[in-house]
């Protein structure tokens, strides 16, 4: 998520607002304002500020995140005690140097600003195949309602995967419907150990970022463990 003066995004962040404050690209909910003289509330807060892009590419990596913030403030977090800098989608925007620049633009330039893209994949959204849709054997999250990433999440999840084919890392988060596109496709299931944490940074590693490794043993996993995400079901 993020803000453009007091206007702020749900979603991702990975959104492009022109001067009159329409919406013309990334994810499709609603763009809210405070009131006058209020503040807003947590849920509403953008991540964390993000560093600017270092001039050494390899420290660099490009976010792909939904709406559960606390997931998302947590690994902005840790990247940074890794000596990496993550980039929200505004950076990327403003180096395409378009004011409102297609999705597409920002996505394939990205690879000129970041080594890696990490994907956030958090049970944001509850769905279901429609009834009408069912065949007799149907799998039981088909069916039934299950939940599953924001849906520019996963657009961007698959054009990230088109211009970063080998600097790509998937994070999985809490249970989540299954994404037939990426079956097969080596998918972190973060559950917040310690492992979970050595596999994220050697898969960023594995992409040719600058992982400090003095970083992982610095970082406190007690936190991640506490998520929502791990718990949260239909």
């Amino acid at each position: 998520m993020t803000e453009h003066g007091r206007v702020t995004h749900h979603g991702t962040g990975n959104i492009s607002v022109g001067n009159s404050g329409t919406q013309t690209q990334g994810d499709r909910s609603s763009i809210w304002a405070p009131p006058e003289g209020t503040a807003a509330r947590e849920s509403e807060v953008a991540p964390a500020e993000t560093l600017s892009a270092d001039p050494d590419k390899t420290r660099n990596v490009f976010i792909v995140h939904g709406r559960d913030q606390q997931v998302t403030e947590a690994m902005f977090d840790l990247l940074r005690t890794l000596d990496l800098v993550p980039l929200e989608w505004e950076q990327l925007v403003a180096a395409t140097g378009h004011a409102v620049p297609f999705l597409g633009d920002v996505v394939h330039q990205a690879p000129e600003q970041a080594q890696a893209a990490l994907v956030l994949l958090t049970a944001d959204d509850i769905v279901t195949l429609h009834p009408d849709l069912h065949t007799p054997k149907e799998p039981f999250y088909e069916t039934n309602q299950a939940c599953q990433p924001r849906p520019n999440v996963l657009i961007e999840l698959g054009m990230v995967l088109a211009v970063y084919p080998k600097r790509t890392v998937v994070v999985e988060i809490g249970t989540i419907r299954p994404i037939a596109d990426i079956a097969g496709r080596n998918v972190i299931r973060f559950d917040g150990s310690d492992l979970a944490v050595r596999k994220l940074a050697e898969r960023l590693k594995v992409a040719g970022c600058a992982v400090d490794d003095r970083g992982v043993k610095r970082v406190d996993t007690a936190g991640f463990r506490g998520w929502g995400a791990h718990q949260r079901q239909p």
